[in-house]
């Protein structure tokens, strides 16, 4: 059974869940705000789906649950359903701000159809509103980047580790030349990076994509050589000119991969 609840079509359940989650937590006015995304709020949730949520909290209360490493809301309590349980993370007022101005492409897109539970703070559907935007800034300069990847694991990394029999980087190599090849697809649809979980659903819904995209695909992760790996890369070579030459994408890798800490903290897998 569906609920109406705002515009939105909920199961009566899940929207029993949620009241309940606002009768608990509206009572403390270090909660601002309640905001309702994933699949509940996109309306395509199953009958067991969890609740995922933004509690949207004071400053005080975000960093000390900070300190605590307790940004994870988890709670079972009030989802009477079976597989039910509100999956939550702890966020202060600035996250939404900072998120619609430059949040990353899964922060935007854990955003879409969300909805607002309840709230203490003006305006925040508009703020809201403006978070699941595809950052058409980036788009050029990702078609670059995203395509560097492609080159030099589809290329210089998978051959070597063929050569070597080095099964950790060839397995890590076309881990990225899957990864990379579909966010060049996402960014030619002007389509946000959901997360690595859902990409592949998403790249399914995609209008323009090349064609025998994931027989060759599938090919390239269930028979991994050097000749399914060509063909796999060649597919999006072809597909759309890039806007980066292979000696530039070599510079590229470079900038992005083994200097990126030049200019910020270097990521944790170099840490």
């Amino acid at each position: 059974m569906a609920y109406p609840f705002e515009g939105i079509t909920l199961r009566a359940h899940h929207k029993d869940s949620i009241d309940y989650l606002v009768s608990m937590l509206s009572l403390d006015p270090s909660i601002l705000a309640i905001i309702i995304v994933g699949s509940v709020a996109k309306g395509i949730a199953r009958e067991d789906s969890d609740i995922d949520c933004y509690l949207v909290v004071s400053d005080e209360l975000f960093e000390e649950k900070k300190r605590q490493d307790q940004l994870f809301y988890f709670a079972k309590e009030g989802c009477d359903y079976t597989g039910g349980y509100f999956d939550g993370k702890i966020i202060p007022y600035h996250f939404l701000e900072a998120a619609a101005l430059r949040g990353s492409e899964p922060t935007r897109a854990s955003f879409e159809k969300a909805f607002v539970a309840f709230s203490q703070i003006p305006g925040v559907d508009d703020l809201i509103a403006k978070i699941p935007v595809y950052p058409e800034k980036n788009r050029e300069k990702n078609f670059q980047d995203f395509f560097a990847q492609v080159e030099l694991y589809g290329g210089y990394f998978a051959n070597r580790a063929n050569e070597t029999g080095n099964k950790y980087l060839l397995i890590y190599s076309i881990g990225q030349v899957t990864l990379f090849a579909g966010r060049l697809l996402l960014a030619y649809n002007h389509v946000l990076f959901p997360c690595h979980k859902s990409m592949m659903v998403v790249l399914k819904t995609l209008t323009h994509i090349p064609e025998r995209y994931f027989e060759l695909q599938e090919d390239m992760l269930l028979n991994t050589n050097r000749e399914t790996i060509q063909a796999f890369v060649e597919c999006i070579r072809s597909f759309h000119a890039w806007g980066i030459a292979p000696h530039e994408a070599v510079s590229r890798f470079i900038l992005n991969n083994e200097w990126n800490w030049l200019e910020e903290e270097p990521p944790l897998s170099d840490r």
